[in-house]
């Protein structure tokens, strides 16, 4: 990886229709923080962002579910997932609330304005469907059939299953989910439409050298060899962003087209937060600027063909380095389901215990390249296991011995360097390091790499009280310290609250006051020198877990 002067991190929008549940945390949430933590200690300038996608026509299928207005169910849900991912520790730099914050609209409208004066769109009449029951048109979460393409349960437009657009009326057997009539007609309604077939060359060329995990390159193979359909930007409604032209009066702009504004509108949001004026928007432009997006496999034809497609319509606007896709996480073997009550809440969960053995397990498990599984009973037992245990008791022995013997200052001696303990610091930053790297983003190996480390850290009292000789028990002492402190800096994208606690007591110094950032060892320099004051005592970190 070159060093670029930015990145821009992004994550999937969510729906703020309920809260988070651990199956979307184990997604785009965790792997955008665990990247952009992990470029911030390599020197990298990241700026993460993201928002809850308040006009999605889920909100108003859950405001009608609550008979409450949709605005109410997007502020209090919106409000109660940045919370959650606040306790997991994966807090965006910006988290836009479009319904209150007009920059999301402003930019919307803007990117719309400059794209239709250019011609870029075309009107078209399409054939939709319409409920009689209810006297409206339907779209996406309005209506729920089986994929056109698969056959899986799906909703009217993109499909959670195989990620196929449905075109406009193409859903199989249609139901209405307001009131659940299958007596639908088609009717033609006029549409603002983008012509996606123009750009598929481009398209192609771009990813031809991409790094993409496999089930996405299949996918855009597979889409890319075959003309691309005509995408609907508008859809009757009154609840979203209107369509900014006379005569357009009652139509918004569908949110899975306004998306890749919507992160732009959240860039320039942070930086007019952090006093930069309209920086964040130039960011957009700067040739030297690498975006990457995290999302579900489901949201691969807006952020993998759509929208970049957009970003070369306009012109300006970099397009993205990086698409990091997820698959399903399922919960004790089955999808998780609101309806069924078959989720665990992220807000619920993270409040009962660390946010740090949370964050690992589900780097260890996640669901990166295929379905994976979160079982209450494996959780508790390997994280208790393999990480509390051996962490605890290790803690303890290091910083208990190191008082004892050195006075908590750190003695003039090499770390021992004829053991494993010597070469698993010696290769850990690289192979963590690799890992993470977002050319090959996996924090599952980084994980399974940690864990690794964590099984073979030996009971130091036992072993050092085994030593005789000062010189040959000083030696061994710098390499547990020495590798107490290199497992604290590698550890930190994924275990921020023990890299940080296990720092401030080595006395390890951030590169960064404002966002306390633990550089990357460099290879062949210690991290702890002669001289060195610790703690007297190791932080007290976990507790076992209980489910």
């Amino acid at each position: 990886m070159t060093t670029p002067a930015r990145f821009i991190v992004t994550s999937a929008p969510p729906n703020p229709n309920g809260d988070l549940h651990i199956g979307h945390l184990s997604g785009p949430f965790l792997g955008a923080d665990v990247l952009t933590r992990f470029l911030r200690q390599t020197g990298q300038d990241v700026v993460h962002v993201g928002y809850a996608d308040d006009f999605s026509c889920y909100v108003t299928r859950r405001a009608r579910e609550l008979d409450r207005p949709a605005s109410e169910v997007a502020h209090v849900f919106g409000s109660r997932m940045e919370q959650t991912l606040g306790l997991g520790n994966m807090a965006q730099d910006y988290f836009t609330h479009p319904l209150r914050e007009p920059v999301h609209s402003e930019i919307v409208q803007r990117m719309f304005g400059e794209l239709w004066r250019r011609g870029v769109f075309e009107v078209r009449e399409l054939p939709t469907y319409w409920c009689i029951e209810c006297g409206r048109y339907l779209y996406e979460a309005e209506m729920r059939g089986r994929c056109q393409f698969c056959a899986r349960p799906s909703d009217g437009i993109y499909c959670e299953e195989c990620g196929l657009p449905q075109d406009s009326t193409g859903l199989r057997e249609p139901q209405c989910t307001a009131c659940g009539t299958t007596s639908l007609e088609i009717r033609s309604q006029r549409r603002i439409v983008f012509p996606l077939e123009d750009y598929r060359s481009r398209l192609c060329e771009h990813y031809r050298s991409q790094p993409l995990r496999p089930r996405l390159r299949g996918y855009l193979d597979e889409m890319l060899s075959r003309p691309l359909p005509a995408t609907p930007v508008s859809r009757v409604a009154d609840y979203g962003v209107q369509v900014p032209l006379d005569g357009w009066e009652g139509n918004i702009l569908d949110t899975w087209y306004s998306g890749i504004f919507g992160y732009i509108a959240a860039t320039l949001a942070h930086g007019r937060a952090c006093g930069q004026g309209d920086g964040g928007l130039a960011a957009w432009t700067a040739p030297d600027t690498r975006v990457a997006h995290f999302i579900g496999f489901d949201c691969s034809f807006s952020h993998a063909i759509l929208w970049p497609a957009l970003l070369m319509a306009h012109g300006q606007f970099t397009l993205p380095s990086y698409v990091i896709t997820n698959e399903f996480y399922r919960l004790e073997g089955e999808k998780f389901s609101t309806s069924r009550g078959h989720a665990i809440w992220g807000n619920d969960l993270l409040r009962r215990i660390p946010a740090d053995l949370l964050r690992f397990y589900l780097c260890l498990t996640g669901p990166e390249t295929e379905l994976s599984n979160f079982a209450a009973k494996d959780f508790a037992q390997t994280v208790n296991e393999q990480v509390v245990a051996p962490l605890t008791g290790w803690l303890w022995s290091v910083f208990g011995l190191a008082g004892r013997a050195w006075g908590a200052t750190v003695a003039d001696v090499a770390p021992r360097r004829d053991c494993r303990l010597a070469d698993l610091a010696e290769t850990m930053p690289a192979r963590v390091g690799e890992a993470l790297d977002p050319d090959r983003f996996s924090p599952r190996q980084a994980a399974e790499h940690l864990l690794t480390a964590f099984q073979a850290l030996p009971p130091a009292l036992d072993e050092l009280g085994s030593v005789t000789a000062d010189t040959d028990r000083d030696a061994l002492l710098a390499l547990h310290l020495e590798l107490l402190a290199t497992l604290a800096v590698v550890a930190a994208p994924i275990m921020p609250t023990f890299s940080s606690e296990v720092a401030k007591a080595l006395g390890l110094r951030t590169v960064d006051s404002l966002r306390p950032t633990l550089p990357w060892p460099s290879h062949g320099k210690r991290l702890l020198t002669p001289g060195h004051r610790i703690g007297a005592e190791p932080p007290a970190l976990f507790q076992p877990v209980v489910m």
